[in-house]
């Protein structure tokens, strides 16, 4: 009677695609050398098998391709004849996705003017939403504070300067998949006394006849605004002296009639302060 030989090992590790896979199955008894083979079913794609070099077990490598659970049956044969065999099975779960990455668009903040409305928006794309902000250095101009868009996509900055000076903080957001990114920027808060620049604006009178006066307003981007005026400006002109150097700002106009029904913005203009 051929002696017996079993194979001891009961389960198999499962694996990740595109992650390498590795597993032991040993066999005891009987007489070496043994022969080995796959008796039924497939090893998971990717993965092969060899037998060690005293034949007393199989060695299953390589880097799965496939998600999938497979199943199959390994055979040993001794030498005098004796066969055990044992059924497997392996999931092969998808290689986890990366976080997918957030970035901050905005390379620049435009400056401001003590006492003066101050309005910014720092905005990020990709990723995933909602994204988290935060300010992870330095600190935002005295007076000013930062609020959350609705979408989460953008950070808006806006208050009223209270102290001239230079400052600097790292704005940071994070995309829902835990992605990061950060962004530096400087913003230079200056005086009230007498200002160095004037953007002087005139536009078209309305052709209603029923317009009483305009408002200006001003932006950092075309698309978020603050008005700038205190009263009604009756003509169609106006100067703004709270400007600071080295900023690109964006300007429309509106129409008030007597009933005080405002008209929607006139086409954006954008002005560049040396």
């Amino acid at each position: 009677m051929a002696s017996d030989v079993a194979i001891t090992t009961a389960s198999l590790p499962n694996g990740t695609v595109k992650t390498a896979y590795s597993a032991v199955i040993e066999a005891s008894g009987g007489c070496t050398p043994y022969k080995w083979a796959i008796a039924s079913g497939a090893l998971p794609a990717g993965v092969t098998a060899e037998a060690s070099s005293t034949t007393t077990s199989l060695h299953l490598a390589g880097t799965p391709s496939t998600a999938a659970t497979d199943s199959f049956a390994v055979k040993v044969t001794g030498c005098a004849g004796a066969v055990s065999e044992v059924s497997y099975k392996v999931v092969i779960e998808a290689a986890a996705s990366p976080d997918p990455v957030v970035e901050i668009t905005t390379t620049s903040l435009p400056n401001g003017t003590v006492k003066t409305g101050y309005s910014a928006v720092i905005e990020a794309t990709g990723g995933c939403t909602p994204y988290k902000w935060a300010i992870a250095s330095g600190a935002l101009p005295a007076g000013v504070t930062t609020e959350v868009s609705s979408t989460t996509t953008s950070l808006v900055l806006s208050g009223t300067p209270t102290t001239a000076a230079t400052d600097s903080f790292v704005a940071e957001v994070t995309g829902c998949g835990g992605a990061v990114s950060r962004a530096s920027y400087k913003v230079v808060i200056q005086g009230t006394s007498t200002p160095d620049y004037v953007v002087d604006l005139s536009w078209s009178a309305s052709t209603s006849g029923d317009v009483v006066g305009y408002n200006v307003y001003r932006g950092p981007n075309g698309t978020t605004w603050s008005k700038i005026n205190s009263n009604l400006v009756s003509p169609t002109l106006y100067s703004d002296s709270t400007v600071a150097s080295g900023t690109k700002y964006y300007y429309a106009t509106t129409a008030v009639n007597a009933s005080g029904d405002e008209s929607s913005k006139s086409t954006p203009i954008e002005v560049v302060v040396p």
